[in-house]
C-alpha cells in the first residue's frame, strides 16, 4: 500500500529568478522542472491559467520562447516511481517499445510519474538526453536532464495531472493509495491442460514436475483452476456460498485443501486457487433468495454465463463472500484467481439496468464492493487475477487482469495472446500487471515460441497449461530459456486502440469450456491466417500491429536492447531502420539472433531483417559497439541476459561477469572481442569455463556452474 497523499489536480506554479537565469514551475509545493537559460533576454513564457487549454481532464501547456537561439538545460524531479514514456503508441513500421530498469531512450518525448500519475511531454524544439539514465538525488527520487535548443520558435511542456485516473478514464487507478505487486509472475495452471479432470494426482505430477525442471529457472506457482469444487455450483444450495469453494470434491482431493497446499509446497512451489462468482444450482434461489438480484416482481434475473446473481450488498458480502476468501489466505493460497467478473457486470448487472431496476451507477458500485469485500478479505499479500477481460472497475484492488479471451493451442488463440498484448500495451505494470492467459505449449513448435518469447519479454503473466506429458525436451528447453518473464514497463501510453477487431478467433474456432475436453494442437495454412486476421491499413506493412517489438534494458550487466519480431501475420525480408527500435542511427551496433544461437555481425543505421514465416519469431540483442570486449549474448535467458549476469565490468584488460547459475548445468556465453584485442584465458569461481573459437570477432565460451552464485573472469 502507498503512503502518499492524492496528487491535486491543479496547475503549476512558474518562477523566474533573473540572477540565476532559471526558469522554474513548482507542483503541489514541490520543484517539478527548472531550465537555466543562457543569454541576455529574459524568455517569454506561460505565466498562471493562461497555458490551460482544458479543464476536464486538466491539461496545462508551459512554453518557452526567446529573442535568440541558446541551448538551455532543463532538469525534471520526479518521484522513485518515474519512467521515460512516449506520449502514444507506436505507428507503423514503430517498434512497441518496452524498459526495464530506468533508462532514459533516444526521442522518447515524455515523463510519467507512477507514483502521483501524471504525464510531461515536449515538442517543438531540438532536445536530447544529457544522460542514458535517470539520476537519484539524496532522497531517492528520480532526475532526469537534457538539453534544449530554444528560440523564436516555441518549445512547449504539456502537464497532465492524474493522467490515468482521468485522461484514461481508469478512476479507480489511485496509485498513492495502491500499487499492485510488480514482481514476475510465472507458473503452471490446470485448465486447458485437464480442464474439469484435476485431482490430486494431477496437482502433485504438475508440482513435482514444475518443481524439478521450472523452478530452478524462476517459476513460483502451481494453481489450481475449475474442477476441485462439487458441481453444480454451489452444491449444497441451502448453504451460503463459501460452503461451495471450502468443502471440496473428496474424492479429487481426499486431503481438501490442506492437501493441495502441502504437495504443492512440498516442492517448493507456490499454491494458486481459482473461483467464480457464478451461482448455477436452480435450487439456490429457493433457499437463498435473499442475497440475489431481482427484478420489478421478485424473480431472480439471469445473466449470460453467470446465472444467478450475487446482490453485492455489504451484508451478502459479509455471509456469501468474505468466508471463502479468508479462508483460502489462511489455508495459504498466495495466489487468487476471480473468474466470470466481466459477467458480472456486463450480462448479470446491466440486465438489472436495462430493465430499470438498477442504475448504472448502482452497478458500478456492486461490483466495486466486490472486489472491495474479496480484497479486505484475502489481504495485501497473495497476487490476484482478476479474469477475464479488462475491467477497469477493478483498478486499485487487483494485482492483474486478463486481458484476452481463453488462450488455445491453435494460431488463432496464440495470435491472440501477442495482438491483445500489444492493444492493452499501455496499461502494463502502470494500472496492473497485463495477463495474456495461460500458454498452451503443445501448440505448433514455432507458434508456442512465439508466445513464449513475446509474454518472457513483455514480462506479462507466464502461466503454463498443458498436461505434463506435452512437455517433451524440446518444449522445456524453450521454456527455461524463458523463465522468469522479465519485469517490463510499458515504454509508451495512450488510448486504447480499437480501430481494428479484438477475439476474431472465437467466431473461427469456437470455445469450449466446463466439461469438454482439452483442445488439441491445430496447423492452420497461410491463407486462413490471413483472413483471420481481417484487413487492416497497416497489415501488408513490413511489420503490421503486434509484431515488432523493443525492449531496453539498463541494469548492471550493460545498456542494450532487444527486438522481437512476431510474425502475426508472414514479415517481408526487409531492411528496417534503427530508429525505429528506440535506437540512434548513427551508432554502430553488435547483433545476436537467440533464438539461432548465431552472431549476426554490426548494424549502423539499418537492422537486416529475414522472411518469417506466420508464426514464426526472431530475437536478436542489439548492443552499441564498445573498444574493450564485452558480453554479446548467452544461451540462458531469452532477454541475452538481465537474468543470469549479475554484473559486467571491466577493467584494466580483465573483463568480469557476476552470475547467477542453476548448478549443474552448462551456458554459452557469446562475448564481442574488437579487431587486435585477444581473450587468452577464461576461469572463475563456482564454475569451469572453457574458451570456443574466436570467429569475425565473436567468441563463444562455455560455461559449467558448479554453484548458483558464480564469477567469470577472462583475461
Amino acid at each position: 500500500m502507498s503512503k502518499h497523499k492524492e496528487p491535486p489536480i491543479v496547475q503549476v506554479e512558474d518562477n523566474w529568478d533573473e540572477a540565476t537565469r532559471t526558469l522554474s514551475y513548482s507542483y503541489a509545493g514541490r520543484l517539478l522542472i527548472s531550465m537555466v537559460i543562457p543569454g541576455e533576454h529574459e524568455p517569454s513564457y506561460r505565466r498562471d491559467s493562461d497555458g490551460t487549454l482544458n479543464s476536464i481532464p486538466l491539461i496545462e501547456q508551459i512554453y518557452v520562447m526567446l529573442k535568440e537561439e541558446v541551448t538551455a538545460e532543463v532538469t525534471f524531479y520526479l518521484t522513485h516511481e518515474a519512467v521515460n514514456m512516449r506520449p502514444r503508441r507506436a505507428i507503423s513500421e514503430q517498434a512497441i517499445l518496452g524498459q526495464i530498469g530506468r533508462p532514459l531512450l533516444r526521442d522518447v518525448n515524455g515523463l510519467y510519474d507512477m507514483t502521483e500519475d501524471y504525464m510531461l511531454s515536449w515538442y517543438g524544439r531540438p532536445w536530447q538526453w544529457l544522460s542514458d539514465k535517470f539520476e537519484t538525488d539524496a532522497d531517492g527520487n528520480l532526475v532526469a536532464r537534457m538539453q534544449v535548443k530554444m528560440g523564436k520558435s516555441a518549445w512547449f511542456i504539456n502537464f497532465k495531472p492524474q493522467f490515468y485516473r482521468t485522461h484514461h478514464g481508469y478512476k479507480y487507478h489511485e496509485p498513492w493509495k495502491y500499487r499492485p505487486r510488480l514482481e514476475p509472475i510465472s507458473g503452471w495452471c490446470s485448465w486447458e491442460a485437464h480442464r474439469r479432470n484435476i485431482d490430486q494426482d494431477r496437482v502433485d505430477e504438475a508440482a513435482q514436475f514444475c518443481g524439478k525442471h521450472f523452478k530452478p529457472y524462476g517459476m513460483t506457482y502451481i494453481q489450481i483452476d475449475d474442477g476441485f469444487q462439487k458441481m453444480p455450483l454451489p452444491a449444497n444450495p441451502d448453504k451460503p456460498i463459501p460452503d461451495a469453494w471450502l468443502n471440496i470434491d473428496d474424492e479429487k482431493f481426499p486431503k481438501g485443501h490442506a492437501g493441495i497446499v502441502e504437495s504443492i509446497r512440498k516442492e517448493g512451489m507456490e499454491p494458486g486457487i481459482w473461483t467464480s462468482v457464478s451461482i448455477y444450482n436452480d435450487e439456490f434461489p429457493k433457499h437463498q433468495a435473499h442475497c440475489l438480484v431481482k427484478d420489478d416482481k421478485g424473480v431472480p434475473i439471469l445473466g449470460d454465463w453467470i446465472k444467478y446473481l450475487i446482490d453485492c450488498t455489504p451484508e451478502t458480502l459479509k455471509e456469501q463472500v468474505v468466508p471463502y476468501y479468508k479462508q483460502l489466505a489462511e489455508y495459504g493460497y498466495t495466489y487468487f484467481k476471480t473468474d466470470v467478473t466481466r459477467h458480472l457486470l456486463f450480462d448479470g448487472f446491466h440486465k438489472a439496468v436495462e430493465a430499470g431496476t438498477m442504475t448504472w451507477q448502482e452497478a458500478e458500485e456492486k461490483y466495486r464492493a466486490f472486489m472491495e469485500a474479496a480484497r479486505e478479505a484475502m489481504g495485501d499479500k497473495p497476487f490476484w487475477l482478476l479474469s477475464w477481460g479488462v475491467m477497469m472497475e477493478g483498478a486499485g484492488t487487483v494485482d492483474a487482469c486478463r486481458i484476452s479471451m481463453d488462450a488455445l493451442p491453435t494460431w488463432s488463440g496464440l495470435r491472440m495472446q501477442i495482438i491483445e498484448s500489444a492493444r492493452w500495451w499501455h496499461t502494463h505494470r502502470v494500472v496492473w500487471q497485463n495477463d495474456p492467459d495461460h500458454i498452451c505449449m503443445r501448440a505448433n513448435l514455432e507458434w508456442a515460441r512465439s508466445v513464449l518469447s513475446t509474454v518472457s519479454l513483455t514480462g506479462g503473466l507466464f502461466m503454463l497449461s498443458d498436461s505434463i506429458d506435452k512437455y517433451d525436451e524440446d518444449r522445456v528447453y524453450m521454456i527455461q530459456r524463458c523463465l522468469p518473464p522479465l519485469p517490463t514497463v510499458t515504454a509508451e501510453t495512450g488510448p486504447l486502440q480499437d480501430d481494428y477487431a479484438a477475439f476474431t478467433w472465437t467466431k473461427f474456432h469456437g470455445f469450449g469450456v466446463l466439461d469438454d475436453p482439452p483442445y488439441e494442437a491445430e496447423d492452420m495454412s497461410e491463407e486462413e491466417a490471413r483472413d483471420m486476421a481481417g484487413w487492416s491499413e497497416t497489415m501488408d506493412d513490413n511489420h503490421p500491429l503486434g509484431s515488432l517489438w523493443s525492449f531496453h534494458l539498463d541494469t548492471d550487466a550493460g545498456r542494450w536492447c532487444v527486438a522481437l519480431r512476431a510474425a502475426v501475420l508472414p514479415l517481408k525480408e526487409s531492411s528496417l531502420s534503427l530508429s525505429k527500435l528506440g535506437l540512434n542511427e548513427h551508432r554502430e551496433y553488435i547483433a545476436f539472433d537467440f533464438w539461432k544461437q548465431q552472431y549476426l555481425g554490426k548494424a549502423t543505421g539499418t537492422l537486416a531483417c529475414e522472411a518469417l514465416r506466420v508464426g514464426h519469431c526472431q530475437v536478436i540483442a542489439l548492443r552499441e559497439v564498445s573498444d574493450h570486449p564485452q558480453l554479446i549474448s548467452s544461451s540462458r535467458h531469452i532477454s541475452q541476459d538481465a537474468v543470469s549476469v549479475k554484473k559486467q565490468q571491466w577493467n584494466d584488460g580483465l573483463l568480469t561477469l557476476s552470475l547467477d547459475g542453476v548448478p549443474g548445468t552448462t551456458e554459452t556465453y557469446w562475448f564481442h572481442v574488437p579487431a587486435g584485442a585477444t581473450i587468452t584465458a577464461a576461469e572463475g569461481d563456482g564454475l569451469t569455463a572453457e574458451l570456443g573459437e574466436l570467429a569475425d570477432e565473436c567468441l563463444a565460451v562455455s560455461v559449467t556452474f558448479k554453484s548458483q552464485d558464480a564469477v567469470l573472469r577472462l583475461n
